[in-house]
């Protein structure tokens, strides 16, 4: 017997439960919306400073650890874009 014919349908209350623990873990913010500000603020203030330099002055402002793709989404979302030091 193949492991297709063996599939096992699920019950009402056990596909909402799927559906809500996805959920739950989509909606999830990697920063608060003070921080959010701060980043902001300094992205701002330092326009030389890059998507790896910010997490680290977040994690030593806050104590917060954030990934730098998520930072370069952050600025992406808000509309600072790229970030490059001067050469």
């Amino acid at each position: 017997m193949s492991t297709m014919s063996q599939r096992s349908h699920l019950t009402d209350s056990e596909a909402w439960r799927g559906v809500g623990r996805r959920q739950g873990q989509c909606s999830r913010r990697a920063t608060t919306p003070n921080e959010d500000r701060y980043l902001k603020l300094t992205a701002r203030r330092d326009r030389n400073m890059n998507a790896i330099l910010l997490p680290q002055h977040l994690r030593s402002a806050t104590g917060t650890t954030v990934s730098t793709q998520t930072v370069r989404n952050w600025l992406h979302g808000v509309g600072l874009y790229a970030r490059r030091p001067l050469v």
